[in-house]
């Protein structure tokens, strides 16, 4: 009859397979206008086919079926369901880059460079933080806060700047020690401490990249320990190695990442005063 469509016509009209066609018609989404009470068959009507290639965009876009049902009855509502929708886009996308970077870094980290070291011990001046993830901005203020005091006393800086972040704490809390090697006779200045740094043995991968990088690299860095039977104490140093200012490219920064291992016997415990 004029005007009525088999399944099979109406799919080639529209680009929707008959059997994505009788699961839309089950949960009464695109319904045939009629439907042979013998056979079965189902005929849709023609003026049917627009609303069918429209499903078909939004089911491309990755639009779900209960918005679509929305905009098929309650046409109103398009401009509100779309931006919806166009956010959620956007938070997947930012998601999955975020994802294609972090496999980028581990694959790059399975070329990392280990070695089982000692510490020196050295003079340092010292700021003690309590870390209360994700605030991790306590660190380079420390380390900026001690820099400058450094500078203003004209003290000459020894090695590379490091922080330790000590096992255990409170439950959302734990302790870091902010650190810049000295030599000479310096004087503490506030919260700004003159301490000695134990050395201690370490497990130590060299991760190569922008700081905000080096996430990742604790999880690949402590597995590798794990896998050669290493005795992880849970305190961790991150030892900058090549950074601001001398080497103005993030991706060149080299940051090696020290887990400590448990000292010899009669050692002192790392880090401690």
């Amino acid at each position: 009859m004029e005007g009525r469509l088999l399944i099979s016509q109406f799919a080639l009209l529209t680009g929707l397979t008959p059997k994505t066609l009788r699961y839309y018609d089950d949960i009464g989404l695109l319904t045939p206008r009629w439907v042979d009470g013998a056979t079965g068959y189902r005929q849709y009507g023609i003026e049917q086919v627009g609303v069918g290639i429209r499903i078909r965009h939004w089911r491309h876009i990755g639009l779900p079926l209960r918005d679509i049902q929305r905009l098929i009855h309650s046409p109103g509502h398009a401009t509100e369901v779309l931006s919806r929708h166009e956010a959620r886009l956007h938070a997947e996308i930012t998601a999955r880059q975020d994802a294609l970077q972090s496999l980028s870094t581990l694959l790059k980290e399975n070329t990392m460079e280990y070695r089982v070291d000692h510490l020196p011990t050295q003079q340092v001046l010292r700021i003690r933080e309590t870390l209360r993830p994700p605030h991790y901005e306590v660190i380079p203020q420390a380390l900026q806060e001690l820099m400058t005091y450094i500078r203003a006393m004209g003290y000459p800086v020894s090695a590379p700047s490091f922080f330790v972040h000590h096992a255990g704490g409170q439950v959302e809390s734990s302790t870091v020690d902010i650190c810049v090697p000295v030599a000479g006779d310096v004087q503490p200045s506030g919260r700004i401490e003159v301490q000695r740094f134990e050395g201690s043995p370490a497990f130590i991968g060299r991760f190569v990249g922008s700081y905000e990088k080096t996430g990742a690299a604790y999880t690949v860095i402590a597995e590798e320990a794990i896998r050669r039977g290493l005795p992880l104490t849970g305190t961790t140093a991150e030892i900058y190695v090549k950074s601001v200012p001398h080497t103005p490219d993030p991706n060149a920064y080299e940051t090696d990442i020290a887990f400590m291992l448990a000292p010899e016997s009669g050692g002192r415990p790392v880090g401690s005063d």
